[in-house]
């Protein structure tokens, strides 16, 4: 009996060894699926809305009329006291979720935030001007659709664009660039 137990254990151990997934294989990042996204991709259009997005789990919907993703923010006091009660400043949201998307939905012609009944829009042109300012390595136009380009940039500078939009200086230049009118 006890041969028995220590060969099922033993067969337990290597089969959970063999399975297990080694510790220091890095997990892939939120983003890298989503690279050279088209505007036009509704599904992983969302799925960026949601997952890479600050705030995504706020966001009421998105509309991609004239190849410009906007995205809607729920409007209502539970959604507007998550913004405002974190750590996460919508300022910070509006920074780091255009400049994303810019990076991974690279045919979109503008990006917009509605949050609490104001509408910020920013061009695609303006935006990349910008950005072109901070990261002289970003990749350009069509190298935005490619993959192993798109994804050594971000593994470079994730971190800095994160920083950015936690700078409240920098924010007040960046969404000086935004037109921002009331939503109707």
């Amino acid at each position: 009996m006890k041969k028995i137990v220590a060969s099922f254990l033993f067969c337990l151990v290597l089969i959970t060894g063999c399975t297990a997934q080694a510790p220091d294989v890095k997990e892939q990042a939120t983003w890298a699926p989503f690279i050279g996204t088209y505007v036009g991709d509704a599904m992983n259009v969302g799925k960026i809305a949601n997952t890479v997005f600050l705030h995504g789990d706020t966001i009421d919907h998105f509309d991609l009329r004239e190849e410009v993703l906007r995205v809607i923010y729920k409007n209502d006091d539970e959604a507007l006291s998550k913004w405002f009660s974190s750590s996460i400043s919508k300022d910070k949201a509006i920074v780091y979720n255009t400049m994303m998307g810019a990076i991974l939905v690279p045919n979109a012609k503008g990006f917009g935030f509605e949050v609490d009944g104001n509408l910020y829009e920013i061009s695609r042109d303006v935006l990349i001007d910008e950005m072109e300012n901070l990261f002289s390595t970003l990749p350009k136009d069509n190298e935005l659709f490619d993959e192993a380009k798109v994804k050594a940039f971000l593994q470079k500078h994730e971190e800095t664009i994160q920083q950015h939009a936690v700078d409240s200086n920098y924010q007040k230049t960046f969404l000086a660039k935004f037109s921002i009118s009331k939503s109707s």
